[in-house]
C-alpha cells in the first residue's frame, strides 16, 4: 500500500496554495492514501480533495496558541540553544527575532498530537514537504529515514528576499532530507552554489497547470486589455504597472488586476482619478476556479508581472496556457517560462517609462508569439506531475 504524508502551509484550509489543486489530482492516482497536514489554518477545509485524501486539522491556529505551545513544549530545548550559537542568531535584532520565532514555531509543531501520530505512522512511507520552510524546519525530528522530499520555490530559497539574508536551520533542513526539488533550474543552480557543501540529492522539476483549452475570446474593440494577477504586496510592485500605464496617452487601455493585499487600499485611492484613455478594474482576491473562468470569458491581450523577486510564477503558466503573451521582469526562474516563444523579459530595475514602451511593443507584436505551444511542451500538469511522481516521489 502506497501512502504519502503531505505537509502544506494551509491547503486545503484557505484560498492559498491554489497550485496544489492541480498536483493533488495526480498524487491521488499514484498513492492509495494521502494524509494532508497543514501547519497553520482555522475553520473547515475550503477546497475539495480526492476521496483518498485524509485531511488533518492544521497544527497551529494562531500566534497565541503557537507561543503557548512552543514555550511549554517538552521538545529538546538544548537543540535550539546549541543552534542559537552555531547560527550566530545574536548578530542582529532581526536575526534574533527570526530565530526565536522559528524555534517557538518548531517546538509548537513538535508538541502537536497529530504531528506526533503521523511521525510514528509514516516511518516507512513517503513524506513530502511542499515548502523548504515551515514544517521542513523540524526535519531533524522526523523518524522516517526512507524518503523525505522537500520542494523549494522562491521565498523559502533565495536569501536575498530575507532580512539579514537569513533563513534559520538551513543546514539542518538540507542534511536531513533525501531529495531537494526546485521549481526552476535557476533555483536549483542557486542552491548548489549556496548549499552544495551539504551534499544533498537534488534536481529541478517544474510545476504545471491544467489544460482548460485554448482561449476563444479575442479582443476586437480597439482597447489594449491588460491583466495582472498577484497579491498586492511590495515584492509584486503593482504600483509600477500603474505608473507605466499613466504614461501611455495615445492608446485606450483596460487594466484588470486580480488579487489583494496590504497595498491595495492605497493603490485604489491613487486610481480614483485617471485619464479617460485608462480604465482600471480592481477585482480583488478570487478563487482559482474564478480566475480560470475569467481567462475563458474575458478579452486579454497581455499578461504582466513586474515582481522584484520570484520563484517561477504559476500565474504566468496559467496565462500562457490560454495563449496570452507575457511581459515580465527577469527575476528568479522567470526567464525559463518567458522566452521568445511566450513573451518579453524586462530588467528587474525597469522604470515606468521603459515599461510603458515595452507594453506597447509587446501589444504590437502579440501575434508573433506562441505561448500555448510553449506551455504544452514545458508547463503542462499532465506532463510534469506524473514525471515528478514517478522519478522523485516513487523513484
Amino acid at each position: 500500500m502506497r501512502r504519502l504524508l503531505f505537509f502544506t502551509q494551509n491547503y486545503p484550509f484557505s484560498q492559498g496554495e491554489t497550485f496544489i489543486e492541480s498536483e493533488i489530482e495526480y498524487l491521488s492516482k499514484a498513492f492509495d492514501e494521502i494524509v494532508i497536514l497543514p501547519w497553520i489554518g482555522t475553520g473547515n477545509a475550503t477546497r475539495q480533495t480526492p476521496a483518498n485524501c485524509k485531511i488533518l486539522p492544521p497544527m497551529l491556529k494562531n500566534d497565541r496558541d503557537t507561543i503557548i505551545s512552543g514555550i511549554f513544549c517538552f521538545a529538546p530545548v538544548f537543540y535550539y540553544i546549541r543552534h542559537f550559537f552555531s547560527e550566530r542568531a545574536f548578530r542582529s535584532f532581526s536575526r534574533l527575532k527570526k530565530y526565536v520565532s522559528v524555534s517557538i514555531f518548531c517546538r509548537a509543531i513538535l508538541a502537536n498530537k497529530n504531528f506526533k501520530q503521523v511521525n510514528k505512522e509514516f516511518q516507512n512511507d513517503t513524506i513530502y514537504f511542499y515548502w523548504g520552510i515551515g514544517t521542513a524546519y523540524i526535519l531533524p525530528f522526523i523518524k522516517n529515514n526512507t524518503r523525505k522530499i522537500v520542494r523549494f520555490h522562491g521565498a523559502d530559497l533565495y536569501l536575498e528576499r530575507r532580512k539579514d539574508q537569513y533563513i534559520p536551520f538551513r543546514k539542518e533542513v538540507y542534511t536531513h532530507l533525501t531529495n531537494a526539488v526546485y521549481i526552476s533550474q535557476n533555483g536549483w543552480n542557486y542552491a548548489k552554489k549556496k548549499y552544495g557543501q551539504y551534499l544533498f540529492n537534488s534536481c529541478y522539476s517544474y510545476l504545471g497547470t491544467r489544460d482548460f483549452g485554448p482561449r476563444t475570446i479575442v479582443p476586437q474593440d480597439g482597447y489594449i486589455h491588460i491583466l495582472s494577477c498577484s497579491n498586492v504586496i511590495p515584492v509584486k510592485r503593482i504600483h509600477l504597472i500603474l505608473e507605466a500605464l499613466l504614461l501611455i496617452k495615445n492608446d485606450h487601455i483596460i487594466w484588470t488586476h486580480i488579487g489583494a493585499g496590504k497595498e491595495w487600499p492605497d493603490l485604489k485611492k491613487r486610481t480614483q482619478q485617471v485619464p479617460q484613455n485608462l480604465q482600471i478594474n480592481w477585482v480583488g482576491a478570487m478563487s482559482n476556479s474564478d480566475v480560470i473562468r475569467y481567462y475563458q470569458t474575458e478579452p486579454i491581450d497581455i499578461f504582466i508581472n513586474v515582481s522584484s523577486s520570484e520563484g517561477l510564477p504559476v500565474s504566468i503558466m496559467e496565462a500562457i496556457s490560454f495563449d496570452i503573451p507575457v511581459l515580465a521582469t527577469n527575476v528568479g526562474g522567470t526567464s525559463e517560462i518567458v522566452t521568445q516563444e511566450s513573451g518579453m523579459l524586462i530588467d528587474a530595475d525597469v522604470t515606468p517609462e521603459i515599461l510603458a514602451t515595452k507594453i506597447i511593443e509587446l501589444y504590437k507584436q502579440r501575434k508573433n508569439f506562441h505561448p500555448r505551444q510553449f506551455w504544452q511542451t514545458h508547463f503542462s500538469a499532465a506532463k510534469n506531475y506524473p514525471a515528478f511522481i514517478k522519478n522523485i516521489l516513487l523513484g
